[in-house]
């Protein structure tokens, strides 16, 4: 096994100098206090959060360009910031590493074994995106960053984290309005199974490992990009092969495009195929006819993107068949009114895309 300073210096990370003590009980003092009043739920004792986070080092360091500006090794459980950086975004950046150092499970050698909803076998990872983009998700949740709308690779979409993960951070959010942001946060901060018994149960087995899987594909092809790009703005390069290095960076954009929207489609058809098989009431119907009208203000769109169209008019065709089905059944009823399968369609399809905030604070407040 390579030193931590191999390790570090692999990276490219160059500690510079400590932060000071003041500082670090500082940063100690506001993550602690946004794990408590954000995650009540969590439980955690204040003054044995703020122990263990100011026990921590922490460091100003030369880091590579492209790399985020802050990151923590649980090797020797420190946490590194960008040199130049202010203050305020060292503790607004804090909150995501410190969190990666609650996660953490080891083994009696110091190996991880797990980290949040991340696990480890051997040398290979299973789930690092996915726990990732949820730590991030908790991030900005818990300081209060502005929500945006942002295009990244021809894709147009809603994030809590435009500058941080914000195409992971879409999909993970997508995720949790299913299954509930308490137990998505719960299992990613205390490591436990909760969160992907759930996402299995109401995904299925198959499409929850899929899902997982598309998400490491999404962060691997982001990471070669950016190598990509580091290679361009520091090596002279000839023609030939500046231009290889932009043609393999725009496949790599068509790519994470197609994988993205891959992963949207199957979140959005693995879950409501289910749930419709499983309505039986016409409040049940009701509420599916919400929960996925509700679910179009989290999606990314592109031009060419009409997937979420199609399968939302056919599933309002297919809800009432079902809605005419359990009516028509009712003997109470001496008169059965039914609305008129195309106005269903049609006032329901006419304002899909009306987003108004107010509507849907369900949604957008964790």
């Amino acid at each position: 096994m390579i030193s931590i300073e191999q390790e570090l210096q692999k990276n490219g990370i160059n500690a510079i100098c400590p932060i000071n003590t003041f500082n670090v009980n500082e940063i100690a003092m506001h993550t602690a206090n946004l794990l408590c009043s954000k995650f009540p739920d969590f439980n955690l004792d204040y003054n044995d959060i703020f122990t263990r986070i100011s026990r921590l080092n922490m460091y100003i360091a030369d880091m590579p360009s492209g790399m985020s500006d802050a990151c923590y090794y649980y090797r020797n459980e420190t946490l590194y910031f960008r040199k130049g950086i202010s203050f305020e975004e060292i503790k607004n950046l804090a909150f995501h590493e410190i969190v990666h150092h609650f996660q953490e499970i080891k083994d009696s050698n110091g190996n991880l074994r797990r980290l949040g909803l991340c696990s480890y076998l051997k040398l290979k990872s299973y789930g690092l995106a996915l726990n990732e983009a949820s730590v991030q998700l908790m991030s900005s949740f818990a300081n209060s960053e502005a929500r945006d709308t942002v295009t990244y690779y021809g894709i147009t979409f809603p994030t809590d984290s435009p500058s941080y993960y914000p195409l992971l951070c879409n999909l993970i959010k997508q995720i949790g309005y299913l299954t509930g942001f308490a137990v998505l946060f719960e299992s990613t901060f205390f490591s436990n199974n909760a969160f992907f018994d759930k996402f299995k149960f109401l995904f299925g087995e198959k499409p929850a490992f899929k899902i997982q899987q598309n998400f490491d594909k999404l962060l691997d092809i982001e990471e070669k990009i950016i190598k990509i790009n580091m290679k361009i703005q520091t090596k002279d390069m000839s023609y030939y092969k500046f231009k290889n290095a932009t043609d393999t960076i725009n496949h790599y954009k068509s790519l994470i495009k197609k994988t993205f929207f891959d992963t949207q489609n199957l979140i959005l058809t693995s879950y409501f195929n289910a749930r419709a098989k499983e309505v039986r009431t016409t409040n049940e119907i009701e509420e599916f006819r919400k929960r996925l009208y509700s679910y179009s203000i989290l999606i990314g769109t592109a031009e060419d993107y009409t997937f979420f169209n199609d399968y939302y008019l056919s599933k309002m065709l297919e809800i009432d068949r079902k809605y005419e089905e359990i009516t028509n059944k009712d003997k109470n009823y001496l008169t059965v009114v039914n609305k008129s399968k195309l106005s269903i369609i049609i006032n329901s399809f006419k304002n899909l895309f009306a987003r108004k905030n107010s509507e849907y604070q369900d949604v957008n407040n964790l």
